[in-house]
């Protein structure tokens, strides 16, 4: 009791002394460009203390300061930081500031209430800018990340519209747990949920009527509009990550929005209007009258003269005829942005209708954003930021089936000359296939409608400040919240539908997902007299809460046509819900001396969920990283930094892995609860999976800032890798959960910016990502085994074994051995990014290059067995022919390498006069601009698919690269308007 009243004494004596402590003058002034032109929101902090300040939107500044010579520190988000040295009888001092076009300065999170220059970082985090990431229209967040950072692997599970992007960072880092990286907005943990809308009672790619990874699905993140991100911060390692525990293993994504500035309200609106295009084709066989005959007439019994008369007819490109829409895409973005000393304000709207390129596909968005942030004392301010969205998706059908009914899987046994064409709206049969693909798009319907709403409050207390030291507090408190329908409708009057005996299919899915997050933070900072150092400790507790509810109802033999659920015979309906609570305290201590050039870090997280088998057991995560900066070491070289990090991180285990499931029947005609013995026995004492990583490298700055580069080498080892054993018979199951494996990745990421020209009417940056990761199982409990996802080792499989790459793909040769036939894992991937701008005009292009990375294509084997591939002709020595001659025998023919190099993004923008701009706008304007915009515009590859990048399985650790029956990929074209007020 004693202590305790101690601290309160000294807490209120300190108080009392900042209260007392007053600077003994004010320095005022203004920050400009190099242009002049006043730059608002500028951090003006007198180095040393803790008196700072912000520029009004005119530029200007006020901040207190002690009496003698001090130093002004000037920063500003897009400018290179400057210190102003302002002697004792200076009162005004005006600054100008330098672009910062390599980000060089830009401050980068380093705790849950911390952040450092990125000058100092001891890791390799990635920063996004906003206007680097809205360069192009895109449709989801991860489109615009792809290319832009080193050691990330983005693909697309789908090329329909709405998403449905996968993300995987510095390799594979599990192989049965969480696979995505964490999202927080705001510092608010937001969902990433794939909820499938069980088109699989259809399609029955799996087994029963339940939903399945191969669904097609859309992920929660491209609910988010882009236009409201001020930047995105990418930690891709557990050293960087491991303030997020065990949720933190597949890296972390942090995506800070827009904030008012202070000022008159500023208006901007950008129209969008474009298109969508059928970007690759991967074509069938020009058939002969010969071989037509021989293979469908003499091989199927198809009539001759049907084959003869249809062959006459003329050939049909049905891949153009199903995907070859070009509807008008359109977009609205408005934001208005202000406020006064006191309150600032940040509002946007977005409407967007993006149409598919096939018939009834599309993605329709809107959302409102309202960021506010109120100074309701000289210590006490808030910010409030909400998100209301609704996305409404037309995802068609595409991907596996076994029921003979998406269309990819129905055009390779369709020979082109095929009679598949409506006729007066009549739709014919199709002799080759249970369904006819244009009677499924015209009638088949895929529909998910989302309302979200995401908001988060944060109000900070500034609990005592001195010249030399502060005290912070922080509470932080979140909600992410959605509801998800899913209507699937396969109408009685579709050839395939009786197929099963069942006439007609209605599917009602809905999703309901709550997140709560609960921060507590508290962060001191001193620095003495002598200002040898600065030392930051934080600490904080945190909360998180979350719930899904899933269910789906399958309901058949709906005479009607009707898609009501009430209107069929037979009725299956699923439900799943998930609960996790999770509750951490954090440490952490921060330490920069030596004239700012050595900085170190060490801090410790410590949590529980109620997704372990032990609730009560907090694991701890630890880390510890340092850097040092020489300052120039040689003429030509500005800054060199070394950096070496260390920190561990965790995936824990998917809800209900410590669980056994129990399943219904009857007995006698008494309905009972019973063990499932097909189930997977849960484990207790299941535990996280632990990620420990080590990092190391340098960053340089060259000629006056003119360029930079960044190398670092990483380690990161996962052990207790959760698996599946088999137990003893007696048990009745055939498997059960344990924490047993470890992997190890190694790569290398190097990162280069430039400005090679930089002239006042002319300059050019210009950017290269580098990342080249290699992994390996290095212990396993469990004989060697095949993942599930994949068809067997005749068309290849992802087979987890010691000492090999975690991705390898192995199949058979022609003898009938099991070897090795690839590996998904590319060699390396690189970004080449620039930017050329001439007085009023911009060009800026992207392109991606992927090198190595295999694709099991089981849709050109699809092709193959119906001889239909395009490489197939009469001549048994073409391509084709010789691979339908071994079709079974030889796995390489079907795992292709899927690399590629890909004009991600090109936009040309012009600066309208300013003259033009106020007669336009009667002066109302400010300025206005146009671009023309091109997005996935060509890819290079040998891959004889449709798209390299092909995931069709759904968002999984390592059985990703799957090429069976896909939507195809699209190219964009938008025109855009943009104007200030």
């Amino acid at each position: 009791m004693r202590s305790l009243r101690s601290l309160l004494l000294a807490v209120v004596a300190l108080t009392i002394g900042s209260a007392t402590a007053q600077a003994q003058r004010r320095i005022t002034g203004q920050v400009t460009g190099a242009d002049g032109t006043p730059l608002a929101s500028a951090s003006v902090q007198v180095v040393g203390t803790q008196f700072g300040t912000f520029t009004g939107e005119d530029g200007r500044y006020s901040v207190s300061a002690p009496d003698g010579d001090v130093t002004l520190r000037v920063r500003r988000l897009g400018f290179k930081q400057r210190d102003i040295a302002v002697a004792a009888n200076q009162n005004e001092a005006n600054v100008q500031l330098e672009r910062d076009v390599l980000q060089l300065e830009t401050q980068v999170i380093t705790g849950a209430a911390t952040t450092v220059a990125r000058r100092n970082a001891a890791n390799d985090i990635a920063v996004v800018s906003g206007e680097q990431l809205n360069r192009a229209p895109t449709p989801t967040i991860e489109n615009a990340l792809q290319g832009k950072i080193a050691g990330a692997t983005i693909q697309s599970n789908s090329g329909a519209p709405g998403g449905g992007l996968q993300v995987q960072l510095r390799g594979v880092t599990t192989i049965n747990a969480a696979v995505d990286p964490l999202y927080v907005i705001d510092g608010v943990i937001v969902s990433n949920e794939a909820v499938s809308p069980n088109i699989n009672s259809v399609t029955r790619a799996a087994n029963g009527a339940n939903a399945s990874d191969q669904d097609n699905p859309v992920n929660r993140i491209a609910d988010i509009n882009p236009a409201d991100i001020q930047s995105i911060e990418v930690l891709k390692g557990a050293s960087a990550s491991a303030i997020y525990g065990s949720k933190a293993a597949n890296g972390v994504i942090i995506i800070t929005t827009k904030r008012g500035t202070t000022g008159a309200p500023r208006f901007n609106v950008t129209q969008r209007l474009g298109t969508f295009d059928l970007s690759n084709k991967i074509g069938s066989r020009t058939w002969t009258l010969p071989s037509a005959i021989a293979f469908f007439h003499d091989g199927l019994g198809v009539p001759e003269d049907l084959i003869e008369q249809q062959i006459a007819d003329g050939t049909t490109d049905f891949e153009q005829k199903l995907y070859g829409r070009n509807d008008l895409s359109w977009e609205t973005d408005a934001s208005v942005t202000g406020g006064t000393d006191q309150t600032q304000y940040y509002v946007s709207a977005l409407l967007k209708n993006d149409k598919g390129i096939m018939e009834g596909t599309g993605f329709k968005k809107q959302s409102i954003r309202a960021n506010v942030t109120q100074q309701f004392s000289d210590k006490i301010n808030a910010t409030l930021t909400t998100n209301f969205i609704r996305t409404e998706a037309e995802r068609g059908l595409s991907n596996n089936d076994n029921a003979g009914v998406s269309p990819f899987m129905v055009l390779p046994f369709a020979p082109s000359w095929a009679d598949l064409l409506p006729q007066n709206g009549v739709f014919p049969e199709n002799p080759f296939e249970r369904s006819n693909p244009f009677q499924t798009v015209a009638l088949f319907k895929n529909d998910e409608d989302v309302y979200r709403f995401i908001g988060s409050g944060q109000v900070n207390w500034s609990v005592f400040t001195t010249a030399r030291q502060h005290l912070d507090a922080s509470l932080v408190a979140g909600v992410d919240q959605f509801n998800q329908t899913n209507n699937v409708f396969s109408p009685p009057e579709l050839f395939f539908e009786d197929d099963d005996g069942f006439t007609g299919t209605t599917v009602r899915g809905d999703a309901t997902s709550t997140l709560l997050t609960l921060n507590l933070n508290v962060s001191h900072e001193y620095t003495p007299e002598s200002n040898a150092f600065t030392a930051t400790t934080s600490a904080g507790i945190q909360r998180e809460v979350s719930d899904l509810n899933t269910t789906s109802t399958v309901v058949d033999n709906i005479f009607s046509g009707q898609p009501n659920v009430g209107l069929g015979s037979r009725v299956q309906p699923f439900q799943t819900r998930q609960q996790e609570r999770t509750l951490a305290y954090y440490g952490q201590e921060e330490f920069l001396t030596l004239g700012e050039r050595l900085f170190a870090t060490v801090g410790v997280r410590a949590e529980r969920s109620t997704n372990n088998g032990d609730v009560k057991k907090f694991f701890f995560y630890p880390k510890a990283s340092a850097s040092y900066r020489f300052l120039n070491p040689v003429s030509f070289l500005d800054e060199l930094k070394f950096r070496v990090a260390w920190g561990q991180a965790g995936n824990k285990p998917l809800f209900g892995m410590k669980f056994t499931n129990f399943g219904t029947g009857s007995t006698a005609g008494f309905l009972g609860e019973f063990v499932n013995p097909a189930a997977v026995l849960g484990n207790p004492d299941i535990e996280p999976e632990r990620q420990t990583e080590i990092e190391t490298g340098f960053d340089a700055q060259f000629l006056k800032q003119r360029a930079s580069a960044s190398v670092t080498l990483y380690q990161k080892s996962i052990k207790d890798l959760i698996l599946q054993r088999t137990p003893a018979p007696s048990s009745g199951f055939t498997a059960q959960l344990f924490n047993g494996a470890a992997l190890r990745n190694r790569g290398i990421e190097v990162t280069l910016a430039a400005t090679p020209v930089l002239l006042t009417d002319f300059d050019w940056v210009s950017r290269v990502t580098f990342a080249r990761n290699y992994s390996k199982i290095t212990e396993l409990p469990v004989p060697t085994f095949d993942l599930a996802a994949g068809f067997g080792t005749s068309l290849g499989a992802f087979r987890i074994e010691k000492g090999s790459s975690a991705t390898q793909i192995v199949g058979i040769n022609e003898d009938g051995d099991v070897i090795r036939v690839g590996d998904a894992a590319p060699d390396f991937q690189m970004g080449f990014s620039n930017e050329f701008s001439w007085k009023t005009l911009r060009l800026a292009s992207l392109f991606d290059w992927k090198h190595g990375g295999d694709v099991i294509n089981l849709t050109r084997f699809l092709f193959d067995a119906f001889q239909n591939s395009a490489d197939q002709t009469d001549d048994p020595n073409s391509p084709g022919a010789i691979r339908a001659a071994r079709l079974g025998t030889r796995t390489k023919d079907f795992v292709e390498d899927a690399g590629y190099v890909k004009l991600r993004e090109v936009t040309l923008s012009w600066q309208l006069p300013g003259a033009w701009v106020s007669t336009a706008f009667g002066g109302r304007a400010r300025s206005a601009r146009l671009e023309l915009s091109g997005r996935n515009l060509w890819t290079w590859t040998s891959y004889s698919g449709s798209d390299p990048e092909v995931s069709n399985f759904g968002n999984q650790a390592i059985a990703r690269n799957i090429d069976v029956a896909p939507f195809p990929p699209s190219r964009s074209y938008f025109f855009s308007v943009s104007v200030d007020f």
